[in-house]
């Protein structure tokens, strides 16, 4: 049904702009052969019309695709019959003609307003414009946007809506795009140079929209229904339970929706077993939900499918990967620092770290927000609230698997006794970690900084000329926690162990481990994978480990933060007027654009794109339906003006020089001049039709 609506609905946008030339050949007097509202073509030699009936000296169709029309006057096309009569279009002052060219456009322009009354008037669910994420080190990370900003200006324009942001932004192209921003009632103007994104073929500045804290989705017999979870609930935290190690884990108060989201599911890949609690509002009333953590009892899916297995290790992540600029979190970290271990300040013993996150945050200090004191492999302490610590990582301060340890050397670094399986720590005053190679040249004093295959520190420092160290770098299958309840964790494989084997195939990165398990018991749902691996002591040991799937889906999803939008009918005129006017002038921009090279001919729409998107659309809403119907109908005004051959536009061209030389541009130029465009058009068209398709895979 939401289909049939939206080929209906663009296939009227050309009926319209077919009946203003119909309405103004008959007010000037040119004979209409045949007025067309759909296709027919011809199958077998049959017309595919639904009604086809001649009134005066007209024929009217009604064609069996209900996609657009067409209107064939006497006289009008280049090359055909002309009797001369005065009723053909060729006839005509050119005063008559310029208004037939001119009326098909005018219509899609008048109804694209009325429309836009319309949606208004019935109202559009739209986006707000708030900040769900920013892709980590992207532009508008690297400058300070963060989750929860709501953006009010683009260059100085005021928005509304996400759809505007996006669109403005997009059409900025590569200069820097200045974004007014609210955060916590506090205006301030961010500077971001976007990108270039090859996949999207445009620039952009890496932000998404902001989701709801509602939950829009519980899919039935899932984790979430079986609690009572419904949809319209406001989740509100998240606190992570496994009673049998003794810990909590939370997530931090006041974070954005998103922010919230994300934590639940760090949380939820945190253990295989446990107990993950909901706090929800349920119109005013709080409540806790609470989900029984367990592996599931079958490997397979509903669809009988094998799913994936694993045996529930996650690799070793306690480097500082990036910190963003201007947050609180630069004061405590510098990028490339090592945390090691961390304790409370009354507390002498240390709580050693392999992975730094929620569930760590809790281990040590449970759901409370008290001080921990932070220690880096260089010795360099660190004292911050646990809720702070709670806040930053995974948006301000980026925790990650640094990339240190030695897979590849040199001579020359072998001279300094730097070998295979070393970690490397500092060169000068600059922490390794967010490199995979490292090939500078190390000017003499300089002092490098590594642990060696054995676990001791060591420092040299370079004396004499210039070297190149030319070491490559790479991360090992070092594992940092086993999940609770996993095969790998009931095995005893321990947090800081290297696997070196599986199944007897060498293991010299985390992605080789990964590879390795999955390639081992893709056939069969029992089967046992040998693992050998290194403890920290230096242990070498070997165990047999059965995959299996580990976690099961909690089964929700949370609804778009969204807005309607909706006018009185004077405000729905003055609105409907301005969407007009903008997305009008946003074609010229968006022309700009392409020849320009800022976007892509890939983000380009065509018929099969547009009919897919009115699809979309129509399941929001009405209105949603008739705000997209109101921007096409405004497009085909606009571009039909345009200046080029077969469009209104290039006719109108041509009957501008007819009127300057004083006659028309010969038949002959006509001719040739069209079919170059005929072809350019079809060129086209396959071209935005390929992309629709493979937008929809």
């Amino acid at each position: 049904m939401n289909l049939l609506l939206a080929i209906l609905g663009i296939g009227f946008l050309i009926f319209v702009h077919e009946l203003g030339h119909f309405l103004a050949a008959k007010f000037v007097g040119v004979r209409v052969e045949t007025f067309a509202v759909g296709f027919q073509p011809t199958i077998f030699g049959w017309k595919a019309r639904l009604l086809a009936f001649k009134y005066g000296e007209t024929e009217y169709v009604i064609g069996l695709i209900p996609l657009g029309g067409y209107v064939q006057m006497a006289g009008e096309e280049v090359g055909q019959e002309r009797t001369d009569s005065d009723d053909e279009f060729h006839r005509k002052p050119i005063p008559g003609r310029l208004l037939i060219l001119v009326a098909g456009a005018t219509m899609n322009l008048i109804f694209g307003f009325l429309l836009f009354i319309f949606a208004f008037t019935v109202g559009v669910k739209q986006q707000a414009p708030v900040v769900g994420s920013a892709t980590q080190q992207g532009p508008a990370w690297t400058a300070g946007i963060r989750s929860g900003d709501l953006i009010k200006k683009v260059n100085g324009e005021s928005w509304s809506d996400y759809s505007n942001v996006a669109t403005a932004i997009a059409l900025a192209g590569s200069k820097p795009v200045t974004l007014t921003i609210d955060r916590q009632n506090q205006l301030r103007e961010i500077s971001i140079d976007p990108q270039w994104d090859p996949v999207a073929g445009r620039f952009r500045i890496g932000i998404v929209p902001a989701i709801s804290d509602k939950i829009g989705m519980v899919q039935p017999d899932s984790l979430a229904a079986g609690v009572g979870l419904q949809v319209g609930d406001r989740l509100r935290g998240v606190r992570l339970a496994i009673p049998s190690q003794n810990t909590v884990a939370v997530t931090a108060d006041g974070l954005s929706a998103d922010r919230t989201l994300m934590g639940l599911w760090n949380l939820r890949n945190t253990t295989a077993a446990g107990k993950l609690s909901l706090d929800i509002l349920r119109g005013d009333e709080s409540l806790v939900a609470t989900i029984d953590l367990a592996p599931p009892a079958t490997s397979r899916s509903d669809s009988g499918s094998t799913a994936r297995r694993g045996i529930g290790v996650v690799p070793r992540s306690r480097t500082v990967m990036a910190i963003q600029p201007g947050c609180a979190a630069e004061k405590s970290f510098r990028l490339g620092d090592e945390l090691v271990s961390m304790r409370l300040p009354d507390d002498h013993k240390s709580q050693a770290i392999e992975i730094l996150d929620l569930l760590t945050i809790g281990e040590l200090v449970g759901d409370s927000d008290v001080e921990m004191i932070l220690t880096s492999s260089d010795g360099t302490e660190t004292r911050v609230q646990s809720e702070s610590m709670r806040n930053w990582i995974g948006e301000e301060l980026i925790i990650g698997s640094g990339i240190r340890t030695v897979i590849q050397t040199s001579p020359a670094a072998q001279a300094l006794g730097i070998d295979v399986g070393s970690e490397i720590l500092s060169i000068g005053n600059r922490l390794v970690g967010d490199s995979d190679y490292i090939d500078e040249d190390i000017q003499s004093t300089t002092p490098i900084r590594w642990i060696d295959a054995s676990g001791e520190a060591r420092q040299v420092t370079h004396e004499g000329d210039p070297i190149s160290l030319g070491l490559v770098l790479g991360t090992p299958a070092r594992v940092g926690r086993s999940l609770y309840g996993s095969p790998a964790q009931i095995a005893g494989i321990p947090a800081g162990a290297i696997i070196d084997e599986i199944n007897g195939v060498r293991i010299d990165r985390w992605n080789d481990l990964v590879g390795a398990i999955h390639g081992a018991d893709d056939n069969s749902t029992d089967e046992e994978v040998q693992i050998q691996f290194t403890d920290r002591a230096g242990q070498s040991q070997q165990l047999a480990v059965t995959p299996r799937v580990l976690l099961e889906p909690l089964g929700i999803g949370m609804s778009a933060r969204q807005f309607t939008e909706k006018h009185s009918i004077q405000e729905a005129v003055v609105q409907g007027g301005r969407q007009s006017w903008i997305w009008g002038g946003r074609i010229f921009l968006t022309l700009k654009a392409l020849f320009a090279g800022d976007v892509h001919g890939k983000n380009l729409n065509g018929p099969v794109g547009i009919i897919d998107l009115g699809r979309k659309v129509s399941e929001v809403g009405i209105g949603n339906l008739l705000f997209l119907l109101a921007l096409i109908s405004i497009n085909l005004g606009v571009f039909n003006l345009l200046p080029f051959p077969i469009l209104d536009g290039g006719h109108i061209f041509f009957l501008l020089i007819e009127g300057i030389r004083g006659r028309p541009v010969p038949e002959r130029i006509q001719h040739s001049v069209h079919m170059v465009a005929f072809f350019l058009l079809i060129s086209l068209a396959l071209f935005v039709t390929y992309n629709d398709l493979m937008r929809l895979r």
